[in-house]
């Protein structure tokens, strides 16, 4: 598919997913909400992708929704605001629950809608001037693709609440203090570190990294019997996977495990 909003770049058995307006900072227009829900399934479906990385070109990860792109949206239902609300949240779910890690390497600004793909990927890596910001209470609104959960997952609800009822905007150094991203880097470092990272997961045993990453996703908050319950089926299937016996192998002759995704 031909992308005007996006680009995708594949090496290594890695895609490079860029938010590709630099002009506006990224701005997430229609266009690109459209063409990251073809992305998230392009991507699901391509067996030679093993890992995902997202970034923005340019200055900035997004700075967010493109307000003149939706000048029409308050003339709409509540019924079609509902039905384009769900559309976008199922293109975010697409890439949380998508069988493949997904890293969000942030440069620069990370607003409003742009934040809340970052929460939605596995591993958030940021440049050391990242911004980051919920901004829609200062508009009456509240954030609605995820973040009121997704957020409080990962901080807790006491920052969660903070940042999402003030409007906020916090740095680099603070998202990592409360747990919002996982690693900091110059920003010249941010998208060559999401990539050895990306490389190395790639590498590595696809079906086990995508059931410890569902098992992880939908464990979250269930009871400690389902969790079990959860585990004890993927690793049920992961003991018979072609990738656990070539690991074993791989052990008794002293070398490093190819793996091949079954």
């Amino acid at each position: 598919m031909d992308y005007e909003a996006i680009k995708i770049e594949r090496q290594d058995g890695v895609a490079i997913l860029t938010l590709n307006r630099p002009e506006t900072h990224n701005a997430m227009n229609q266009t690109m909400f459209v063409e990251l829900g073809a992305a998230a399934k392009e991507l699901q479906n391509d067996s030679d992708v093993r890992s995902v990385v997202m970034t923005g070109a340019g200055k900035s990860f997004s700075s967010g929704l493109d307000l003149g792109s939706f000048a029409g949206l308050m003339q709409l239902s509540a019924l079609q605001i509902h039905s384009f609300l769900k559309e976008v949240q199922n293109t975010y779910l697409a890439f949380e629950m998508m069988d493949k890690p997904v890293i969000a390497a942030v440069n620069g600004l990370a607003f409003g809608g742009a934040m809340e793909i970052m929460l939605a990927c596995d591993i958030r890596i940021a440049s050391d001037d990242a911004k980051f910001n919920l901004m829609e209470i200062k508009f009456g609104i509240i954030p609605d693709l995820g973040a009121c959960k997704r957020l409080a997952r990962l901080v807790g609800n006491g920052y969660a609440k903070e940042l999402i009822l003030t409007g906020d905007t916090i740095d680099a150094a603070e998202a990592y203090r409360i747990g919002m991203v996982e690693h900091v880097y110059p920003k010249d470092q941010v998208l060559p570190e999401a990539l050895k990272l990306a490389r190395r997961l790639a590498e590595g045993p696809i079906l086990g990294i995508a059931l410890a990453k569902q098992v992880i996703n939908r464990c979250w908050d269930s009871d400690p019997e389902t969790a079990l319950e959860f585990e004890a089926i993927a690793q049920t299937l992961c003991l018979v996977s072609e990738d656990h016996r070539e690991a074993i192998q791989a052990l008794a002759e002293n070398r490093k495990p190819q793996f091949k995704g079954r």
